[in-house]
Parts: C-alpha cells; sequence; structure tokens
C-alpha cells in the first residue's frame, strides 16, 4: 500500500512512536537506516519503508530468518507447494496487518486532495 504524504513531513522515530501508541500488540523495530519492521508474531508482519514523499506498507514475514526459510522452501521443494501454504497460511494475516496499519497512516499522514 502507498500512502503520498507531503515531503519530509514525518521522520522514522516519530512513525515508530505513533505507531507503537496505536498498535500495543505489535513490536516496532528499525532493520538498517530506512526500514521499520511491525512484528504481529513471529510469522505475521508488515514492512514499512519511509520515502521523501510517500509511505509504502508491505505485509511480509517480519524476520529475516522467516523469509529465507522461505525461500529457500521455494527451491528446495519447488514454486507450487510452498505458494499454496503460503496462501493458505500466511498471506491473508499479512494483508490484514498490511491494511490496518495502511489505513491508519493514510487517515493521519495522507495529502487531502481538495
Amino acid at each position: 500500500m502507498k500512502i503520498t504524504i507531503s515531503p519530509n513531513s514525518v521522520s522514522y522515530d516519530e512513525l515508530k512512536e505513533i505507531l507503537e501508541a496505536r498498535f500495543p500488540d505489535c513490536s516496532f523495530n528499525m532493520r538498517g537506516k530506512q526500514f521499520l519492521v511491525a512484528k504481529k508474531s513471529s510469522t505475521v508482519g508488515a514492512n514499512i519503508v519511509l520515502r521523501k514523499n510517500k509511505i509504502m506498507v508491505a505485509g511480509n514475514f517480519p524476520t529475516i530468518g522467516g523469509t529465507l526459510v522461505f525461500v529457500l522452501s521455494l527451491f528446495l521443494l519447488g514454486f507450487l507447494i510452498p505458494l499454496i501454504i503460503y496462501f493458505a497460511a500466511f498471506h491473508s494475516k499479512m494483508k490484514a496487518l498490511e491494511k490496518e496499519i495502511g489505513a491508519f497512516l493514510q487517515e493521519n499522514y495522507a495529502l487531502n486532495d481538495i
């Protein structure tokens, strides 16, 4: 989900504080300098990337290990079986978290077209 914002209107520290207050059931950690990770459980999370004039939210595995296991299973088991398991078990939960965080950010930070 892409949310258009006014340039440089929010920082990562400010965004992290606001999201921690709004979503107490999630933990928010920085991965690198420009990558905020929301972790709801060990398998459900969302990546939040802040750019100059937009915020991007994408549902994903919250840990590098989880992503690595998924990618390795894709190569070792073929594409079909891991993708069926991913869509059956993980995708809907990740998408729900992405939409929940995205809706909150859009409500508070999106530019209003007049």
